[in-house]
């Protein structure tokens, strides 16, 4: 097993995605590079585990947690990575003494499915959500569900204001701070 430091200069984008994580059960990889990007340029291979970003240990951080370390080294971004075996362009099928194929090592299909379709977490043009956000929403069937908009909500404010100056309001106040005074008997 290779290990080697790599560091890439900034700004972002970085040329890689990574996959897995302790949330996954799976060590944090590069699961897709950009060609010619910063990370191809600088010899990351699809495959490569993550050891470390900036320099703290990776083998702890969930994938959100490798995500905001990776946003946060700014303009210098240094990996550690290590490698099973030389960067090809397609993995080898790895053979057993009697000749028997060998599966490779894949996490349940749900996980697996997710970090291969996982892209950027952050809001495509034209829309407010990530797609971590549009997957949940799509779990939890909520994904028609619009937002206010700006027109309903000073509608809303609008109505709130004129029914805390109404009579009502008023004699509903009056009755209950009468009320609670009794109960805490600051009042006779």
């Amino acid at each position: 097993m290779e290990s080697f430091k790599v560091v890439l200069e900034g700004p972002a984008p970085w040329g890689f995605r990574l996959q897995g994580g302790k949330d996954f059960n799976v060590p944090l990889s590069i699961s897709r590079l950009t060609p010619g990007g910063k990370a191809a340029q600088a010899g990351v291979a699809v495959g490569d585990w993550v050891l470390s970003i900036d320099g703290e240990n990776a083998g702890g951080l969930t994938h959100i947690e490798a995500q905001n370390k990776i946003r946060a080294c700014g303009e210098r971004l240094s990996l550690g990575l290590s490698r099973a075996q030389p960067a090809q362009s397609k993995p080898q099928k790895v053979q057993t003494p009697d000749k028997q194929p060998l599966r490779p090592l894949v996490p349940d299909a749900s996980k697996q499915r997710l970090m291969e379709d996982t892209e950027d977490w952050r809001p495509r043009p034209g829309t407010g959500q990530s797609r971590s956000f549009r997957i949940l929403a799509h779990l939890t069937g909520t994904e028609f569900m619009q937002d206010p908009d700006e027109e309903h909500l000073k509608k809303s404010r609008e109505k709130y204001v004129l029914e805390l100056q109404s009579p009502r309001y008023t004699r509903l106040r009056d009755w209950h701070h009468q009320r609670s005074a009794h109960v805490l008997n600051v009042q006779s």
